[in-house]
């Protein structure tokens, strides 16, 4: 680019101009002539259009300032959904949510109701929709029909992982999914930490939920503080490992997170609703017995000794109105014998 000054001067030169840029390779000449090949352009370009994906070049006016003024802008992004999308709620503010892919109940509640409140008052969430953590504050956002970004590691083309498909096509009514990656680039381990400088790049805060010490969200927090972002932690249970990551980042400096209210406290939001159009809540009067048994069921799994013991029923009891409170979707099973609150 240096040499040539734009993409189709660089695209017409021939193999004796292009070997006499700085820094080119033989490999790079190669892979230059070899994309001219006939029908090789057009089968990209129409490959997009039938999965409605655009490329944005970072000259465009349609891609992100934010991205721009980091020293290792992506050259562009592809993105599906609506474009302007990417930028339209920057002054509203734009948040990062991330964290462990293997999560707990807990760090999924905390994900999902800060992701909600805040894409209800008009802020984008961002995040990577990755399983656990990034999953659930889409899903808050999505819930609250609030804006929201999911930078993949991948192509823009492909859903990873593939259980969160319906929750990929939910993010394009009210968002956008952007990659640096070309379509089909499969999802390959070494591309997650690079597209993280990428959430960070675009969000006024970084907000980690839950993180072991050694933790691919704590390479975004990296990312973060060279980019002078302010980074926020979730905090944890001092033994739990989920949280040593958090916990270490809030003795560091990070303000402290118990709730979306000190991240719009932050960023100094008022506390007017913009969407939440479609979210309607579940309101339950439970029987005596269930709202009992209910209420000795924590965020963190119990056993059903536990709740035995705490609640002074006996374990064969207890699992009648388990089964009926996890029908009612309000207690998961995420291991044997063990319940949590949804």
């Amino acid at each position: 680019m240096d040499c040539f000054g734009n993409p189709e001067e660089i695209y017409r030169a021939g193999e004796k101009q292009l070997s006499m840029a700085a820094g080119i390779t033989e490999q790079d000449i190669l892979n230059i002539t070899e994309s001219r090949k006939t029908g090789y352009i057009k089968e990209k370009y129409e490959y997009m259009n039938r999965k409605a994906i655009q490329f944005i070049h970072r000259d465009s006016a349609l891609f992100p300032q934010r991205l721009k003024y980091m020293t290792d802008c992506p050259y562009g992004l592809f993105v599906k959904g609506d474009v302007k999308r990417l930028t339209q709620n920057e002054t509203n503010g734009m948040v990062s949510v991330v964290g462990a892919r293997n999560s707990s109940a807990y760090g999924n509640h905390m994900a999902e109701n800060i992701g909600f409140e805040l894409a209800a008052h008009g802020i984008t969430v961002i995040s990577g929709m990755a399983r656990g953590i990034d999953a659930s504050a889409h899903r808050g956002a999505v819930n609250a029909s609030g804006p929201t970004i999911a930078v993949l590691g991948c192509g823009a083309d492909i859903c990873y992982p593939r259980e969160n498909i319906n929750l990929y096509e939910e993010i394009l009514e009210h968002g956008v999914i952007i990659s640096e990656f070309p379509c089909k680039t499969p999802p390959l381990s070494w591309q997650f930490p690079l597209r993280n400088r990428i959430i960070s790049g675009l969000s006024d805060k970084v907000v980690v939920v839950e993180a072991r010490k050694k933790s691919g969200s704590l390479i975004t927090v990296e990312y973060a503080l060279q980019q002078g972002k302010d980074v926020m932690a979730v905090p944890g249970r001092a033994d739990d490992k989920l949280s040593e990551g958090c916990n270490q980042l809030i003795r560091e400096g990070a303000e402290l997170v118990t709730g979306a209210k000190d991240i719009l406290d932050n960023l100094s939001i008022d506390g007017s609703i913009h969407y939440c159009k479609n979210f309607v809540k579940k309101n339950f009067i439970l029987e005596k017995e269930l709202e009992s048994v209910y209420s000795y069921v924590d965020l963190f799994p119990k056993s059903i000794q536990t709740i035995s013991d705490e609640s002074g029923k006996k374990p064969e009891e207890l699992i009648g109105l388990l089964i009926q409170l996890q029908m009612l979707d309000l207690i998961d099973e995420p291991a044997k014998n063990y319940y949590s609150k949804k």
